[in-house]
C-alpha cells in the first residue's frame, strides 16, 4: 500500500475506559476506528523511514516524551507498550483498562479447539470490531485476556535455544535467579518444565495490573539488555529483547497468579486465500495430529514411568 494512501482519523468521542494499542512500523490497511477503542500507535518512529501520521512510540501531542523508540529493533512491541506505561494517562487520563495487539494480529475473542491463530484476508481487518461490555465484563471478573498458548514437542528452554541464542537464555536465568528471586521457581517451571506459552506480547488487562507488569519486565529487561551483545546480531536475532519479554509475560502470569481467558489470535495478511468446507476440515485435523503429537513427545521426553501413564490419559483434555 502506498504511503500517501495509509491515513488516520482520530475519533471526536473516543472511549475513555478501554485502549487496546495497535503496533504498526509500516503502511497496513486498518481496522475501524470509530468507537475509539483501538489505539494505533507507530512503533520505532526514531528510527523509522516512514512517518504514519499517527500517534508515534517518541512523542506526545507533537511533543518529545520518555520512550523507548530508538530500541525498538531490539524491543520490537514493547517499546510500543513501554510509551503506553510512560505517557498513555497523559492523553486518556480517565483509561481503565489496556490492551496490545499487531498490525496483523488481533484478539479474536474465542477459543478455538486446536487453534492458536485463525487465518484471515488482509481486506477482512476492516471489518475487525471489538464488543467493549463483553471485554470490561471479562476484566472485571478479575482475568485478563492473552493469546491462546501454542504448544512444541519440548520445552520452552529448548524451543528458546533453537529460534535464539542459547546464552541468552542462560543470561536471563541468571538476572532472574539473582535479581528477582522471588520469580525464579516459576520462570523454571515456565521455561524448563513446560512446552506451552502464549505468544506476541499481547494481552487486555486492567490499568494497574498493566502497571505492575510493566515495572516488572522492564526491571528485568533493563539488567537483561546491560548484559546481552544484541548490537552485533544480525536483523532477526536482534529483536532478541522483545522475544524474551514473549516468555516473561507467561512467567509473570503464573507468578502472580494470574487468571487468564485465552483467545485464538486473527492474524491477517494479503497472501491467504478463502477456503471452501475440505480445506477448512484438513487444516483442523493437521492442528489436532500435529497438538497431540507435540504434547505426547513432551510427556515422553520429561516423564518417568510410574506418571507417564497418568499423563498421557489426560492428554486430550490437556490439548484443547
Amino acid at each position: 500500500m502506498p504511503q500517501e494512501e495509509f491515513t488516520f482519523q482520530k475519533t471526536d468521542s473516543p472511549n475513555s475506559d478501554l485502549k487496546i494499542l495497535v503496533c504498526y512500523n509500516k503502511p497496513y490497511t486498518m481496522p475501524p476506528l470509530d468507537d475509539g477503542i483501538l489505539l494505533p500507535v507507530q512503533g520505532g518512529k526514531a528510527i523509522s523511514q516512514y512517518d504514519l501520521g499517527f500517534q508515534a512510540d517518541n512523542e506526545v501531542n507533537g511533543q518529545p516524551c520518555d520512550n523507548i523508540s530508538g530500541k525498538n529493533d531490539s524491543y520490537s512491541e514493547m517499546s510500543v507498550m513501554y510509551w503506553a506505561w510512560k505517557n498513555l494517562k497523559r492523553l486518556y487520563p480517565d483509561v481503565k483498562y489496556v490492551g496490545l495487539s499487531h498490525y496483523r494480529r488481533f484478539f479474536a475473542f474465542r477459543n478455538v479447539p486446536f487453534s492458536e491463530s485463525i487465518e484471515r484476508a488482509e481486506s477482512d481487518i476492516e471489518s475487525y470490531r471489538i464488543n467493549p461490555r463483553e471485554v470490561i465484563s471479562i476484566l472485571e471478573s478479575g482475568r485478563i485476556i492473552i493469546p491462546k498458548k501454542k504448544n512444541y514437542p519440548y520445552s520452552l528452554m529448548i524451543d528458546f535455544s533453537v529460534c535464539h541464542v542459547s546464552d541468552d537464555y542462560k543470561t536471563t536465568r541468571e538476572v532472574i535467579r539473582t535479581k528477582f528471586p522471588d520469580y525464579y521457581d516459576d520462570f523454571i517451571t515456565v521455561m524448563e518444565h513446560n512446552n506451552k506459552m502464549s505468544h506476541y506480547n499481547m494481552f487486555i488487562m486492567k490499568y494497574e495490573d498493566f502497571e505492575k507488569y510493566c515495572e516488572w519486565v522492564f526491571a528485568v529487561m533493563s539488567e537483561v539488555e546491560s548484559l546481552i551483545p544484541y548490537q552485533h546480531y544480525n536483523r532477526q536475532q536482534k529483536r532478541i529483547l522483545g522475544s524474551i519479554t514473549e516468555r516473561l509475560l507467561n512467567v509473570y502470569v503464573r507468578k502472580n497468579k494470574l487468571k487468564p481467558v485465552y483467545s485464538s489470535v486473527y492474524f491477517y495478511d494479503k497472501d491467504v486465500k478463502p477456503g471452501g468446507f475440505l480445506r477448512r476440515f484438513g487444516k483442523f485435523i493437521f492442528c489436532v495430529a500435529k497438538t497431540l503429537r507435540n504434547n505426547l513427545l513432551f510427556m515422553i521426553l520429561t516423564s518417568n514411568s510410574i506418571n507417564l501413564k497418568r499423563r498421557i490419559k489426560n492428554l486430550f483434555s490437556r490439548s484443547r
